[in-house]
């Protein structure tokens, strides 16, 4: 980013960030095509482009990669480590998009010759939201790893075979009126070797677009694989209307603030006017992460900011923010920040000597 840039800089993701107009993918990767301080590689050839934009350093650290192949495929790599939370709006555009989601600082390894799974923490999303529809995405502080693939429906019949498929396929590539439908499937270790090879190009040798582009069209066509064998087992999408999507932003509220040990997903759910996997699916979209994980950094700054507040003894703050026992408080805060409570108090206690 040059000094002299004008662009607008909220702080969004990759839409805002551009500055693009419409806030669509469509109109981000236009708007990369007018900046001449973004270093670019274009084969008109193979009608492929690709893009990197650095993360301010106020903002954080990393880069995202921008790749399209020709006018019906856009890609998206996240390699950021953010500062502050990040939040887009995100409005229909009759793109389907896939999403690989890797939650917290995850390298793209291989797991070890033993491991035959992949990391349960690791699953493909797609989803597609009919016109008028829209929605927020929040990414939180800290390390963001992430694929996501925008790409025309017609491909997706026509070339990668899903003209064919099932309900759920069908609900995918034509979402209802007033609808949004997504889809999620864990991954296996072909796709972990695909994404680690697109993550691994660096994007300067002579057949590094080339490469990229095998290596989209090999994910994508695993993701197609996934979803039409998932269809065909019957498995439903998950349909969204478009108070179910506003309704998560009322969850986030919720987890953000009540800490009290009983909360269940199901109850929550049942608070919410929802059930518990429209819940777990939407909010891992919407935010990157899970209820379980998105709670628990709540609770463990609420804790934090008590314990420095010193008004309170550690088992007192243990059972504010949900502990029946205080042993297993100090275990979920040692993993959360590194120290124990007590810890943590001395540190503070010290610090203002």
């Amino acid at each position: 980013m040059s000094g002299g840039d004008t662009r607008v800089k909220e702080k969004g993701l990759f839409r805002a960030f551009l500055g693009a107009g419409e806030k669509t993918v469509a109109a981000a990767f236009a708007k990369l095509a007018e900046l001449d301080d973004v270093a670019k590689a274009v084969d008109t050839r193979l009608h492929l482009l690709h893009a990197r934009v650095d993360l301010p350093a106020e903002d954080g650290s990393g880069f995202w990669r921008f790749l399209s192949l020709g006018e019906d495929i856009f890609v998206v790599l996240t390699d950021c480590s953010f500062a502050g939370v990040r939040h887009e709006h995100v409005v229909a555009e009759g793109l389907v998009e896939f999403h690989f989601l890797l939650e917290g600082p995850v390298a793209l390894n291989l797991p070890q010759a033993d491991d035959a799974t992949a990391p349960a923490s690791i699953s493909l999303m797609a989803c597609q939201q009919a016109f008028g529809m829209a929605y927020d995405v929040v990414c939180q502080p800290g390390a963001c790893k992430m694929a996501s693939l925008y790409v025309r429906p017609p491909l997706l019949e026509g070339s990668f075979g899903l003209a064919a498929a099932g309900g759920a396929v069908r609900q995918l590539l034509h979402p209802a009126d007033g609808t949004m439908a997504m889809i999620e499937q864990k991954i296996d270790l072909e796709f972990l070797r695909v994404l680690r090879d697109l993550f691994g190009i660096g994007f300067e040798a002579a057949r590094d677009l080339p490469l990229a582009m095998a290596r989209i069209v090999e994910l994508l066509t695993l993701s197609a694989d996934a979803i039409d064998r998932g269809s065909r087992a019957k498995e439903e999408s998950i349909v969204f209307t478009a108070r179910e999507l506003a309704m998560f932003k009322r969850a986030q509220e919720i987890l953000a603030t009540d800490f009290s040990e009983t909360l269940t997903i199901p109850q929550l759910a049942k608070k919410l006017g929802t059930n518990a996997t429209k819940l777990k699916g939407g909010f891992r979209l919407l935010y990157g992460t899970t209820i379980f994980a998105y709670r628990n950094r709540y609770r463990m700054d609420r804790a934090m900011e008590l314990l420095v507040a010193g008004a309170l003894s550690i088992a007192e703050v243990s059972q504010a923010v949900g502990f029946r026992h205080q042993a297993s408080f100090t275990s979920a805060f040692r993993a959360h920040f590194g120290v124990t409570p007590k810890q943590a108090r001395q540190r503070v206690a010290g610090a203002e000597r």
